[in-house]
């Protein structure tokens, strides 16, 4: 049987043989003299110092509990996606069989770029006199 079991099960006979406890004493010490009607109150603080203790188990308990089963969990849920294999990725590819004109300009040509053939002339007469930077600078 677990702990928080045997809280939940003993706690209702605790508490109230507590109080008993607690009013005997009041009753039993010697030089301490209370009212017979302060002994009502002195049960119930007996009862409540033997509840406050089992309640606050049982909230540890629970939170113990939710915290071993998100890891757990999270064992589980990493297990699973270390056992999965790999995405796959699909991909669509189209053939130019069914290429239609888009409309485009195709009057385009790669002649008109024989005009630039002398830019490529003074490039080479500006860094001639450059010589090459020594290897590891």
């Amino acid at each position: 049987m677990s702990p928080n079991r045997l809280v939940v099960l003993i706690t209702p006979l605790a508490a109230p043989l507590a109080g008993w406890i607690a009013t005997q004493a009041a009753t039993e010490l010697p030089g301490l003299e209370l009212p017979k009607s302060a002994l009502e109150e002195v049960f119930i603080a007996g009862a409540v110092i033997a509840l406050a203790p089992a309640a606050q188990w049982l909230h540890g308990w629970q939170k113990w509990e939710q915290q071993q089963a998100q890891t757990e969990q999270a064992v589980q849920v990493a297990t699973v996606e270390a056992a999965a294999p790999p995405p796959t990725v699909q991909v669509d590819v189209q053939t130019d069989e069914g290429f239609e004109d888009d409309g485009l300009d195709s009057s385009f040509e790669l002649d008109e770029f024989d005009d630039f053939d002398d830019l490529d002339d003074l490039e080479d007469e500006l860094f001639a006199d450059e010589e090459p930077a020594p290897a590891g600078v």
